[in-house]
């Protein structure tokens, strides 16, 4: 009898034994999923901060240059939305401060351009001390951008996470955590009163029916291949067939040795092709390159484009070709070409913007002249160089602007495009030139 008792304790024992550690594995995978959560939520609300505040540095940059109340209106509503973006993720991410100067920073974005674009509405102009307080927002927007971005770069990994959330739970902000970094930026502050290598528009340009394949009739999956053999500059028989593309443009695709390409079903217009190898020593200049485009666009029929923004990467040379209708670049209609600048080399060839948007076009004369435009460029802007252009609008649309090359008295490039029509300002780019290339922002 008292072996069975025993018997009962000892299992009733093990059993308490066996739950209690279950509970304690399951207790230490709760925390490790909660602590996983946390950190992935700190993270996103680490990227979301520093994206919303290089658009507040971005957005503030090109006001410095416009003078329209349209265009205020947009910038005063984009600011507005980036700073509460910026304000909802700074205050998810770990601190041990308030940090009052942010907070206050971001607030007095949104709310000053929302105070300068009812002024403006108003039939004011815009006066010298808001363009000053508009220059000193825009400087410590991007003083903020660069120091977020420093920080950010150490911390998209988990293991720095993990030891923010220990340094949190010990109430700690000195060393390598971002409540060091984010106090960091606040001593910065403290006396305190943002590649698109695709040219502008390429975001827009490809959402809509390609108009160039507009009535046209399907193409054979050989008449496809003798189109990509001809785009590729290689023998048929060196391609074969890999399967369908879907999409916007539907098209059949091909490979080769290092080499892929898509033509259209509708039209057979090639879309795209690269071709992939090790480039060797650069030997070719950018002038050199961007000759070999030009014949290469020729050869293939794609004549009467016009070069105008590139980039260098990787030993290749990408350079984006408008159409030049008459005297009007169409920045709608798109192509790039890459060059390898070891041998000259077409290395990748694509028209997703030239078949969206390419069509027969009857320009009219402006209803308004180019000095007539340049009235309404910012008096603090020195004019460069001035061109007719076709740009898209967020609606789908195209509106034809004076492409106003301008600069500004600290240096900076900036490109202003007046609506042909009615003058109104529809757009501000700033130009980026490096030695990697011409890039707009």
């Amino acid at each position: 009898m008292k072996t069975k008792v025993a018997v009962r304790i000892i299992s009733f024992s093990l059993a308490a034994v066996i739950i209690s550690i279950g509970l304690i594995f399951k207790t230490l995978d709760e925390n490790r999923r909660f602590k996983l959560e946390l950190q992935n939520s700190y993270s996103r609300s680490l990227d979301d901060f520093s994206s919303a505040v290089n658009n507040i540095s971005l957005t503030l940059n090109k006001a410095k240059y416009v003078s329209s109340p349209e265009q205020i209106s947009q910038f005063a509503a984009k600011l507005l939305a980036e700073s509460e973006l910026s304000k909802t993720a700074l205050s998810s991410l770990p601190s041990n401060e308030e940090l009052t100067v942010l907070n206050r920073f971001l607030s007095q974005v949104g709310n000053f351009a929302l105070s300068v674009s009812k002024s403006v509405i108003s039939g004011n102009e815009i006066s010298t001390e808001q363009t000053d307080n508009i220059s000193l927002l825009s400087d410590t927007a991007s003083k903020i951008s660069n120091l977020v971005s420093d920080s950010q770069i150490s911390y998209n990994n988990t293991d720095y996470w993990a030891k923010e959330l220990d340094k949190k739970l010990e109430n700690e902000i000195e060393g390598d955590t971002l409540s060091a970094a984010l106090s960091g930026i606040e001593d910065e502050l403290s006396d305190y009163p943002t590649l698109i290598y695709d040219g502008p528009y390429s975001d827009h340009i490809l959402k809509k029916e390609p108009s160039l394949l507009k009535n046209a009739e399907s193409v054979s999956e050989n008449e496809a291949l003798q189109s990509a053999a001809k785009t590729a500059e290689v023998k048929e028989k060196d391609l074969s067939f890999d399967g369908f593309v879907a999409g916007n443009i539907p098209a059949y695709r091909f490979k080769g040795n290092g080499l892929y390409i898509s033509v259209s079903k509708a039209g057979g217009e090639a879309v795209y092709m690269r071709k992939e190898r090790e480039v060797g020593n650069h030997l070719l200049s950018y002038e050199q390159a961007l000759e070999k485009a030009k014949r290469y666009l020729d050869r293939i029929g794609k004549s009467g484009m016009n070069e105008t923004y590139y980039m260098i990467s990787e030993g290749i040379v990408v350079i984006n070709f408008a159409f030049l209708d008459g005297e009007t670049i169409c920045y709608t209609d798109l192509i790039k070409v890459g060059i390898a600048l070891d041998n000259g080399e077409v290395m990748l060839y694509e028209a997703s913007g030239f078949i969206a948007n390419h069509t027969e076009r009857a320009f009219e004369t402006p209803e308004h002249t180019a000095i007539e435009a340049e009235e309404m460029i910012a008096k603090s802007l020195t004019i460069k160089s001035r061109a007719l252009a076709l740009i898209p609008t967020n609606s789908g649309g195209e509106v034809r602007c004076y492409e106003f090359a301008c600069q500004a008295p600290d240096g900076q490039e900036i490109l202003i495009y007046i609506n042909a029509s009615n003058l109104k300002e529809e757009d501000v780019l700033i130009l980026l030139k490096s030695d990697g290339g011409i890039l707009v922002k």
